[in-house]
């Protein structure tokens, strides 16, 4: 019987805020690694969750959500999200039900022009229709005819299995690049400081949410309790 061979490779999502691609990236890996709420751009970093198998490795990447930028952070954000047009080996290009199709994304140009393999997915479809939805197909295979067009629910966990066994066909065949027991490249101080900037993002509103940023100058585990200490 032949060995199967070991996949491994970079999956970038990317699309514009609020589509879901937190929900979306924490539903894959089994986890939440990325705050969510429902303001816009939650997401400041590129956060990978990493989701391993006995013969593949999947290193998920949600980027901020991409639109033009007005100040400092939305460009530093900007610059996140185009580097994982450029380091992807699988683009989950990430719209959402209730939009309409266009060619005005910041990027479109460079996903129509993509050499890997670019999977369309069509979220929150639970707060649609099939004659919606076959008219969404149309229109995108119109837009990205090289793209696999996916409709799914992160929320709801529905197509997700199909979108996974999408992403492991197209995996190219490589080792492992991270430690099999790792679930990020980030470290517990700073999901520490993530849940806390979700926490802030969900009770305050107006320019507080964007102006705030977290720092733990003290992470210790003692056995029965974590003491945090945080700088807002």
């Amino acid at each position: 019987m032949e060995e199967k061979k070991h996949k491994a490779g970079f999956v970038n999502i990317i699309g514009k805020p609020n589509v879901g691609k937190s929900t979306l990236m924490n539903a894959l890996v089994g986890e939440k690694l990325s705050i969510i709420t429902s303001k816009a751009q939650t997401t400041r970093h590129r956060i990978q969750g990493i989701v391993n198998g006995e013969d593949f490795q999947i290193v998920y990447s949600d980027t901020p959500g991409i639109l033009l930028p007005n100040y400092k952070l939305q460009e530093n954000m900007l610059k996140a999200s185009r580097t994982a047009l450029v380091d992807a080996d699988i683009l989950l290009y990430v719209v959402e039900a209730g939009d309409e199709p266009a060619e005005d994304f910041p990027f479109m140009d460079k996903i129509q022009k993509a050499k890997v393999t670019v999977l369309l997915v069509i979220n929150k479809i639970d707060l649609s229709n099939q004659e919606r939805l076959e008219e969404l197909h149309n229109k995108w295979s119109e837009i990205l005819p090289k793209a696999t067009i996916i409709p799914l629910s992160a929320l709801k966990k529905f197509n997700l299995e199909l979108l996974f066994k999408l992403i492991i066909d197209f995996l190219p065949e490589g080792e492992a690049y991270y430690s099999k027991d790792e679930l990020s490249d980030k470290s517990e101080r700073f999901f520490a400081g993530e849940i806390i900037r979700e926490k802030i993002l969900l009770n305050y509103k107006k320019e507080i949410p964007y102006s705030v940023e977290i720092e733990i100058p003290e992470f210790k585990e003692d056995e029965k309790i974590i003491r945090i200490e945080a700088v807002i």
